[in-house]
């Protein structure tokens, strides 16, 4: 498997980690909060989509690395 590849992988966790954040953050009732679950998801999926950015960015091709 290429390195691009696991960093799309990375980029697509990180893009559903945001989404579930924010649905978290859409459906917290006083009833039923989520803060402490949503303000996790968010913060993962910022980290997850930096990581796999910046993987793919500094990650040199193998035939370079030769």
């Amino acid at each position: 498997m290429k390195n691009s590849a696991i960093y799309y992988g990375i980029i697509a966790l990180g893009v559903i980690a945001l989404i579930v954040g924010g649905y978290l953050f859409a459906t917290a009732t006083p009833a039923a909060p989520h803060h402490l679950s949503s303000y996790a998801a968010v913060i993962v999926g910022v980290i997850l989509l930096i990581g796999g950015i910046v993987g793919m960015v500094v990650a040199k091709p193998k035939a370079a690395s030769k």
